[in-house]
Parts: structure tokens; C-alpha cells; sequence
């Protein structure tokens, strides 16, 4: 909530801040990270004898997290990606149905009712899936909502919400959302 109210998370502060707090957070972060990596290694993997391993590590993953955030901000504040960044929010304008549906897919996938694969995959071939799964929300999505409003679950809960039945259908509109209708980091009008 502090990020949020000091405008970190909105895009509200200059390119230089995100810039900086970038930087730092890698450099520090990743450094952290490395040194404790380093030391449990020598541990044997006893992290008993590292006793404080944890605090460490939740440190350099909060100092690399701001890192994220600030690579995120700056890339949609300044306009990069925006190929990916409509199809994100897309992706995000839709995600209890992008919920449910990776759930069911993977559901699918690794139960003993579709493929039964759980197990039976190695790590590089989740990746696998998991990109897969990714891909299919990021092409599908944005076509979904060149003629819906909202994703099905999305419009199913919002019915329930209002005890009234929401318009589903787009009309009259075809094309796909252009970038600066998704925004995240919307302009104030003068």
C-alpha cells in the first residue's frame, strides 16, 4: 500500500527514480542472493547451521522485487512492449477465466481423469507448459474481447454482483482494443 500511495506502482514518479531503484535492486539484491546461495552451498545445504539464511533471503527477494516493479513501470510508462502490454492486460481484463482456465487445463494435464502426467514430467518440460498455457492466454484473449465485454466468468460475476444480467456482446465493434484503451497508467486529461 505504501508503494501504491506514494505513486511507485502507478508510474507517478520520474523515469531517473525507476531507473535508480532499479539498479539498486539488482545490484544489491542479486549480490545479497548470491553471497547466501554461496554460503548455504558451503553449509552442505544445512541451512541448521546458516541460522540466518531466511531473513537474508527475504530481504534480497523484497530488494530483487523492486527491481521487477521498476522494470514493469518503466516499460509501460514509457510506452516499450506495448505488443505485450496490451496483450497482458488483456490477459489481466480476463483473469478469473484465465484463472479457471489454466487451472482446468493443468487439472487436465496431470490428474489421473485426462493425461495423468503428474510426476512424469520433468522441470524444463513444465516450463514447457506453463509457456504453452501462457501463449494460448495471450493470443486468446485479446480476440475474446474484440467481441465480448468481458471474459465469460468475469461477465457470469458481475450478472451475480448486480442481480441483473450484464450486455456480454460487443456491438458494433470488431477491431482489437488499441494499446492506449488498456492502459494501466492512464493520463489525466487537461
Amino acid at each position: 500500500m505504501g508503494l501504491f500511495q506514494t505513486g511507485v506502482l502507478t508510474g507517478e514518479r520520474t523515469n531517473y527514480f525507476y531507473v535508480k531503484l532499479l539498479s539498486f535492486g539488482y545490484a544489491s539484491g542479486l549480490t545479497l542472493n548470491t553471497v547466501l546461495a554461496m554460503r548455504i552451498a558451503a553449509a552442505n545445504f544445512d541451512l541448521l547451521t546458516v541460522t540466518d539464511a531466511y531473513g537474508f533471503y527475504q530481504l534480497g527477494r523484497l530488494i530483487v522485487a523492486l527491481a521487477h516493479v521498476s522494470l514493469l513501470v518503466l516499460i509501460v510508462k514509457n510506452g516499450a512492449l506495448t505488443w505485450l502490454t496490451a496483450r497482458l492486460a488483456a490477459v489481466g481484463q480476463m483473469a478469473f477465466s484465465n484463472y479457471i482456465g489454466h487451472t482446468l487445463i493443468a487439472t487436465t494435464l496431470f490428474y489421473g481423469f485426462g493425461f495423468g502426467l503428474y510426476g512424469k514430467l520433468g522441470r524444463y518440460q513444465l516450463y514447457g507448459v506453463v509457456a504453452a498455457i501462457w501463449l494460448f492466454q495471450l493470443i486468446a484473449s485479446p480476440i475474446w474481447l474484440r467481441h465480448y465485454r468481458f471474459g465469460p466468468l468475469e461477465w457470469a460475476w458481475r450478472s451475480l454482483t448486480y442481480w441483473q444480467r450484464q450486455p456480454f456482446r460487443l456491438q458494433g465493434r470488431t477491431a482489437e482494443p488499441e494499446p492506449a484503451e488498456l492502459d494501466p497508467f492512464p493520463q489525466p486529461a487537461d
